[in-house]
């Protein structure tokens, strides 16, 4: 039984050929063949979650735009707090804004750095819009140092038609355009969307990401396109199986897994350049990400409905 690029080929031409039952025979065994050539099982290496190196947040960029997707209750708002603490450790950030509409997680952010719309959104770019126009002018002792994070949280909502995120204008603009606010090290915007839903974020957004976390996800459409959009590195039907199961193998592994895809990361040559396994720790650090003593201070964590 000879095997072809790790496929197992399992037809055999028939010792003789020169009758009709055999003639049918060879013809069945010879379409049997085909289908398992396209299909997605069997055809694959086996592919371990420990082939992929664990995620750093360091590697992110003061002005990356990250995507988290999940479902409910699967640890998404844990594992961005888990990312926002190791984040700080190496990188000072000066502010942390937290957009929610349901104000859960994130004890490390005051009510005072917590907002339950957008209204304010503006404001914040137009500050980091004058401090880079100032940067670019001042000497360097009288640079200004902004570098802020924007949190929008689970701000999808009725399938995305209506929400703030597919319609607003300004988070649009952030997606494609937000880079441009940066000033080097000195002044950097990094925005961080979590949602329930892929498909009800605007395709400007999604494309324009450059990490993007995810894990098991009940909706097939929503896997179906993650995988197309972020995991292809080859056409054809046996490429696109190789990469579900890339995707398969990391977020299956475990319990509130995740896959961390570096969209943007240049010449992906294999799959283990730019895709790595996410996964927090139970118990987080429970660090002050953001605020001074006086937030703290007067801190009081409102209950939305």
């Amino acid at each position: 039984m000879q095997k072809t690029q790790g496929l197992t080929k399992q037809y055999r031409p028939p010792n003789s050929s020169h009758n009709l039952r055999s003639k049918m025979r060879a013809g069945l065994e010879e379409r049997e063949m085909e289908d398992d050539t396209t299909s997605d099982v069997a055809v694959l290496p086996h592919i371990s979650k420990s082939d992929y190196k664990s995620f750093d947040p360091n590697i992110v960029p003061k002005n990356a735009y990250v995507i988290t997707i999940a479902s409910r209750r699967s640890g998404k708002s844990h594992l961005i707090t888990h990312f926002l603490e190791e984040y700080t450790k190496k990188n000072k950030v000066d502010a942390v804004f937290l957009f929610t509409k349901t104000n859960a997680g994130f004890d490390g952010i005051p009510s005072t750095y917590r907002f339950r719309d957008l209204d304010i959104l503006p404001s914040i770019i137009d500050t980091q819009l004058k401090v880079k126009k100032h940067n670019m002018k001042a000497k360097k002792k009288d640079k200004i140092k902004s570098n802020i994070i924007i949190i929008l949280d689970d701000m999808v909502v009725s399938g995305g038609m209506s929400a703030d995120m597919r319609s607003n204008k300004l988070l649009n603009k952030l997606a494609t355009n937000g880079r441009h606010l940066s000033d080097g090290d000195n002044s950097n915007m990094m925005v961080i969307l979590i949602s329930q839903i892929f498909t009800g974020i605007g395709p400007q957004i999604r494309l324009n990401t450059d990490f993007l976390f995810t894990t098991k996800l009940q909706a097939r459409r929503e896997r179906e396109n993650i995988v197309n959009s972020f995991l292809s590195l080859n056409s054809g039907r046996k490429a696109l199986a190789e990469s579900y199961d890339v995707f398969d193998s990391i977020v299956n592994k475990e319990d509130f897994n995740f896959i961390a895809i570096h969209t943007t990361h240049q010449n992906k040559k294999k799959f283990n350049d730019y895709i790595y396994n996410f996964k927090a720790p139970g118990k987080l650090l429970n660090k002050k990400l953001t605020g001074n003593d006086d937030d703290w201070k007067y801190n009081k964590k409102e209950v939305y409905f």
